[in-house]
């Protein structure tokens, strides 16, 4: 049940509306909801599933906190368009959440009330949320009741188990697969060489002493390769103006600098430290810390990425088989279209 929501940042609509939770989680309430906050009056059913009803007040329920934020960010003719697709998906969403739900239960996958709390709690921590006052009122934000969430995490925490069984345990990926996919998709793995520096310029100032300057920088560089620390030495040498000391890294891509400077940050090896490099502005010392510049990822840096995704498509196909099988062995009676759900977005 760990990291259930980690990150949410309590867009509970997301979270829990969605059907995506990680294995081993899933909630929900088998028997159609009341009347959601607001004292809307719509239950009638919208969908049967084998013995079960879907009541419009659940739709109505689920979808107030994606309507409203359609409404926030859309007007006209893109607004219906994606109504009548979330009211679409918020049916189906709940008739396959039903049948889930119906085959957890019959195969004793319910969780405890203890588990149901303590999915709730985490969801609090994870949002810093010190009191059960705050809590709801961060539902209220979100169109949504503790009653509500309630359900939804018992379901969800229900399905997760079964798909746990069902799918995840039946997903199996080896090493080449993994490096099958690395191969096939380089462009996939392209990055930005880079390099983590450290600079000290020594300016020379219009009509200034070059010889002095050079000599000046030339020093400093000894005193670096001897092992003195770069950050003292910067500010031993660089006169404190304005842009010439760099004793802290800082982490450069090429194309960001002048050819001279990215060929000196560019050229050596971590832990070296370049030429005087010269330029309009006056002399720089280069340290490299770091270099980075394979033009593609190395597989071990990108392996668990891929291990992530392959295993994601894997389970959502597996996900899409499974539900449509489930689907064609049940009795599934739709009684309204989706586009006359009429989804409000009523206000926290």
């Amino acid at each position: 049940m760990r990291g259930v929501w980690r990150g949410a940042g309590l867009t509970l609509a997301a979270a829990l509306l969605t059907g995506t939770l990680p294995a081993g989680t899933a909630s929900g309430a088998s028997q159609p909801a009341g009347p959601p906050a607001g004292g809307m009056v719509l239950d009638r059913v919208v969908a049967v599933v084998n013995d079960e009803a879907v009541t419009l007040s659940e739709i109505q329920e689920e979808g107030q906190p994606v309507v409203r934020r359609i409404f926030q960010d859309f007007v006209g003719e893109e607004r219906d368009r994606r109504l009548e697709e979330a009211q679409k998906r918020l049916l189906d969403d709940l008739i396959d959440r039903r049948l889930m739900y119906q085959v957890a239960k019959r195969e004793g996958m319910l969780p405890s009330a203890a588990e149901v709390t303590g999915a709730i709690d985490e969801l609090k921590r994870n949002n810093n949320v010190t009191d059960d006052a705050q809590f709801r009122a961060l539902l209220r934000a979100e169109g949504l009741t503790l009653e509500q969430v309630r359900r939804n995490v018992e379901e969800r925490l229900a399905i997760g188990r079964l798909l746990a069984r069902q799918i995840r345990s039946a997903i199996i990926l080896n090493e080449d697969e993994l490096v099958q996919s690395y191969q096939s998709n380089p462009d996939k793995y392209k990055r930005e060489p880079s390099a983590e520096i450290r600079h000290i310029l020594i300016p020379i100032p219009p009509g200034g002493d070059e010889a002095a300057a050079r000599a000046r920088a030339e020093e400093a560089r000894a005193k670096i390769q001897a092992g003195a620390d770069f950050a003292e030495v910067a500010r031993q040498y660089a006169d404190g103006a304005p842009g010439t000391a760099g004793g802290e890294p800082m982490t450069v891509h090429r194309g960001e600098l002048a050819p001279e400077i990215e060929a000196a940050a560019f050229g050596q090896p971590a832990g070296g430290v370049s030429p005087l490099v010269r330029t309009e502005s006056g002399w720089h010392i280069i340290k490299v810390d770091r270099v980075q510049a394979e033009p593609v990822a190395p597989y071990a840096e990108v392996r668990e990425a891929i291990r992530d995704q392959l295993f994601q498509e894997k389970f959502e196909a597996k996900r899409k088989d499974w539900l449509a099988s489930l689907r064609a062995r049940a009795f599934i009676q739709v009684l309204v279209r989706a586009e006359d759900l009429g989804v409000e977005a009523k206000k926290p």
